[in-house]
């Protein structure tokens, strides 16, 4: 095993993004005349995409709408709370000293990741920013990661999918890359377990054969 890329989740995993999530759920539930939810409520639904997100919230006929809020919402305020973990910035610059490659598999949408990443200053880092609307499938499917691997040159047992949730796990098992799960993050396990267990950014470091 030796780890020439890393590829990351991005909400629960480099940021910590609920609250300005939240704040955006509850501008569609204000404009959709429903009740507003408490900001922290949405840890539990993140990691699945914005539509997967509101499917908690509303019925089938108003998903559409209430996606469409959403969007308008997030890229008028992306990143009023959201901040990177605390050692993220540092794990990550020690990454590209060791001239590894970086990328990151998200379902956000694309351009609001990228966007995202520049405002905190953190998108120099990466190789490659892959989102939830890059390539026709996402997470758990293992095709983004399969693309990322395919366009950087890197055999699957060469990298690493780091994230919070099943999804990324699952993702990261299926495309063949070892997966590492980012227990600082907005944990949702179900079932799947991961080669690694991580208890703070640093532990990437660590990561066997990581050199």
């Amino acid at each position: 095993m030796r780890l020439k890329l890393f590829i990351f989740d991005l909400d629960g995993t480099l940021i910590d993004s609920y609250m300005d999530i939240g704040m955006c759920v509850n501008g569609v539930l204000r404009s959709m005349g429903r009740q507003e939810i408490e900001p922290d409520s949405v840890k539990n639904w993140i990691g699945g995409g914005a539509r997967g997100l509101l499917e908690k919230l509303f019925p089938s006929e108003e998903i559409d709408r209430a996606l469409e809020l959403f969007r308008k919402y997030y890229r008028e305020n992306p990143v009023v709370y959201t901040k990177a973990y605390k050692g993220i910035r540092e794990v990550l610059t020690h990454l590209k000293a060791m001239e590894k490659r970086l990328a990151v598999v998200t379902n956000k949408m694309e351009d609001l990741s990228v966007e995202i990443l520049k405002r905190l200053n953190l998108y120099h880092y990466f190789d490659m920013v892959v989102g939830g609307d890059t390539f026709p499938e996402k997470k758990p499917s293992p095709v983004p990661i399969k693309e990322v691997l395919r366009w950087l040159g890197v055999d699957a047992k060469e990298a690493v999918m780091i994230g919070d949730t099943d999804a990324d796990v699952r993702a990261g098992k299926d495309a063949g890359v070892w997966t590492a799960l980012a227990n600082w993050g907005y944990v949702r396990m179900d079932g799947v377990k991961p080669d690694f267990v991580l208890h703070k950014p640093e532990d990437i470091i660590n990561l066997p054969g990581r050199a």
